[in-house]
């Protein structure tokens, strides 16, 4: 049994192209004890449990024939020899810091610095943090539109940072995931007369997990005591602007039930209220919220379509500076790629709208 399920999970393991070729995914319901047509955690081995999360994408808590089947081919494109794993090049006239430590004593806390070469005006550029998703228990700051994105920002006249932080099965999850992201703003402004950065004009952009974190980023004051015990506690770790995409917002009522992921919310069965509490950007939203854009599609099976349409009514009750709120009938999870004929520009225009790349600084920080 543990050979068969081995094969559920192979996608993390570092196999080579051969092994991956003698993956038998048709044979996962060996292990589906109650014949049920999915797999629960308590079917799987206690050596795997610690993977269940990385394929359960819907974050139900069960692995169904898809997840298995897009674990599979996410396995096979990883062991293609044709597979390419350089990063995208670099727009002309930008530079690149790869793995710039924002704390020492993990392997998770390093960022990327993008910036234009040419010097920076008096006052300083506007900054953009991007954090990538990946439920919380993957990703990287390394892959796809994190790399892309930023080296796009940096062309347009921001400096910009892309952010790992810990995941759940490596010393993340709640609160230690939203400790590293304010972590890396707090260390992006230490360092803002080096970087060419104004301090007063930071945005950020994140999709799923990342726009949870994001939103953290925009909403979460010093004295709700979600700091850390990091580095350059001096600075503010708050941002000027968010974008998010795909946005989990209240682990108290998703879809009508509390959060089904306990890896983000591990701890105390007791005080799980408390933590999903604390964990959510609604609890936060205040007049002072700085302006945001949310992205979401209705046909997202993720993260609900609720989600994104409670924070921007919460975010428009309270009075925040400025709430636009993009919605897509189709798109899925993925609508901010899926659709970037519309998003991507919109989140250009918004981010040159609140944080005018062209012009010094006239705001005060928060």
């Amino acid at each position: 049994m543990r050979i068969v399920l081995l094969s559920v999970f192979t996608i993390w393991f570092p196999l080579g192209p051969a092994m991956a070729q003698r993956t038998a995914f048709d044979q996962w319901r060996e292990v589906d004890q109650n014949g049920d047509g999915v797999l629960t955690l308590d079917e799987v081995p206690d050596s795997l449990k610690s993977f269940f999360d990385r394929v359960d994408t819907n974050l139900d808590g069960k692995l169904n024939e898809s997840e298995l089947k897009a674990a599979n081919r996410r396995l096979m494109q990883r062991s293609s020899p044709q597979r390419s794993s350089g990063l995208p090049p670099l727009p002309e006239g930008v530079s690149v810091r790869r793995d710039q430590v924002y704390r020492e004593g993990h392997e998770r806390w390093k960022l990327d610095v993008y910036f234009p070469e040419a010097e920076a005006s008096e006052g300083g550029r506007p900054g953009l943090v991007f954090v990538h998703g990946g439920g919380w228990r993957s990703g990287s700051k390394d892959r796809g539109q994190w790399a892309s994105l930023p080296a796009s920002y940096a062309a347009k006249g921001y400096v910009c940072v892309s952010v790992n932080y810990r995941l759940t099965g490596n010393g993340g999850g709640f609160p230690a995931c939203v400790h590293d992201v304010k972590n890396a703003v707090r260390w992006f402004r230490a360092n803002a007369e080096e970087l060419g950065l104004d301090v007063n004009r930071i945005g950020a952009f994140g999709n799923s997990a990342g726009a949870h974190l994001v939103s953290m980023l925009g909403l979460v004051e010093p004295e709700d005591g979600l700091e850390g015990d990091g580095t350059h506690l001096d600075q503010s770790s708050l941002v000027q602007a968010v974008c998010a995409s795909a946005t989990p917002s209240d682990f108290l009522s998703w879809n009508g039930e509390p959060f089904p992921n306990r890896s983000l919310l591990a701890g105390d069965e007791a005080t799980l209220s408390e933590r999903a509490a604390a964990a959510s950007p609604v609890t936060y939203v205040a007049e002072g919220a700085p302006p945001f854009l949310l992205i979401h599609a209705k046909d997202d099976t993720v993260v609900p379509f609720r989600q994104g349409e409670k924070l921007a009514g919460k975010l428009k009750a309270a009075g925040a500076s400025e709430v636009e709120f993009l919605t897509f009938e189709t798109g899925g999870h993925g609508v901010f790629g899926a659709v970037k004929g519309e998003t991507y520009p919109a989140m250009e225009a918004f981010f040159a709208k609140v944080l005018d790349p062209g012009e010094g600084s006239s705001g005060s920080g928060r």
